[in-house]
């Protein structure tokens, strides 16, 4: 089956359970801010060139309820945003859980669902959501200026999680070996 991305995803689908969506997450024009994008961009580029069957790559520049829309039917979720902490080490890659996204504007949800809320709404509606959800953030130098490019230690950070993420999805997509009696 092939891959898809689109840039903004907000109407609901049917998707078989036995998938995997990577959602990246950002703003375009607000320079670190893309981290999320260009993570899911350079991923799409590599799933392109050597594909894994069952992976969904997908962008939104959104959160909160549209959250829902873009992880529903799915078994596993990879999400992947930009990080504006306090005393940034720009580049750094950090690994979040549901309950744990400060810094992640779209997955806080300071002015809509974060993404634990969105979850539990779910759930309590219930729409099937994914069972395993990573989160990436990438810590951010500079999100607050009007450009279309990462700083460099953003950008090489970006391209080099793509590569860690094609490489763990192709990973759990081969077969387990027969066991030999």
């Amino acid at each position: 089956m092939a891959n898809k991305s689109s840039a903004q995803t907000s109407t609901a689908r049917t998707v078989p359970a036995a998938r995997t969506v990577v959602l990246g997450l950002g703003n375009s024009l607000l320079c670190d801010d893309a981290a999320g994008l260009r993570v899911a961009e350079a991923l799409q580029e590599l799933l392109q060139a050597d594909p894994v069957d069952g992976v969904t790559v997908v962008t939104s520049t959104r959160a909160g309820f549209e959250l829902i829309d873009l992880l529903a039917g799915f078994r596993d979720a990879i999400i992947i945003d930009c990080l504006d902490v306090p005393d940034a080490e720009p580049g750094r890659v950090r690994r979040l859980d549901l309950q744990d996204v400060a810094g992640a504007a779209r997955l806080v949800g300071a002015h809509d669902l974060g993404v634990a809320v969105a979850f539990q709404l779910a759930a309590e509606m219930g729409i099937s959501m994914p069972d395993s959800v990573e989160i990436y953030g990438v810590e951010a130098a500079e999100t607050r200026c009007f450009s279309e490019r990462l700083t460099p230690p953003v950008e090489a950070a970006a391209a080099n999680l793509a590569r860690v993420l094609h490489a763990r999805l192709k990973a759990r997509a081969r077969p387990a070996p027969a066991l030999r009696s």
